[in-house]
């Protein structure tokens, strides 16, 4: 995985390149490398999603509520950990992620096609870090854009990159992608 900048080989200033290092990715790096046929549900979470190993994930769908039941999940989570200086920016990358997700990749739970009808979102604690993860049964990689002036889309990808660290996106070895978003605490 590497994070993907705008029209550029270099990262913008004041930024650095960060490789996701696998020995931080026990829980993680098995939730990357499956594919949607193995996101039936998540195994050893207590009833909150979230693990003890600082692994936290959620399955959501293409229903109205789902951008606001991951918010919730992610507030609560990141003010557990005691990372609340990120809730903030992360929610709203989050928020992005996800709708990019039931736009552009997700079905109706009523569609014909409803093995398409759902994707997790997944967090990862790393010391003072966060990497936030939002994996779909797309294969389509997500694409920065230059937005019209007075577009009413076209923005989220840039959002995501000025609010983390770094960011980035695989596709998953059996299909869909991932997308994360890495964030860390100024306390």
């Amino acid at each position: 995985m590497t994070a993907q900048w705008p029209d550029t080989k270099t990262e913008p200033p004041g930024r650095r390149q960060l490789a996701l290092s696998e020995r931080h990715f026990s829980s993680l790096d098995a939730f990357l490398r499956a594919g949607p046929g193995e996101w039936g549900g998540p195994t050893g979470f207590a009833g909150d999603g979230v693990r003890e190993d600082g692994f936290a994930a959620l399955r959501f769908d293409a229903t109205p509520v789902s951008v606001t039941r991951t918010r919730r999940f992610l507030r609560s989570t990141l003010t557990c950990w005691q990372l609340a200086d990120l809730v903030d920016d992360a929610t709203t990358i989050a928020a992005e992620l996800v709708a990019n997700a039931v736009t552009h990749a997700l079905q109706p739970p009523t569609s014909p096609r409803s093995r398409y009808s759902a994707a997790w979102i997944a967090l990862l604690r790393m010391d003072r870090a966060v990497v936030c993860v939002v994996a779909d049964p797309s294969p389509a990689l997500p694409a920065l854009s230059k937005p019209e002036p007075f577009a009413e889309s076209g923005r989220g990808l840039h959002i995501v990159a000025e609010l983390s660290e770094t960011w980035g996106h695989s596709r998953a070895a059996s299909a869909g992608k991932t997308v994360w978003a890495r964030l860390t605490s100024g306390r």
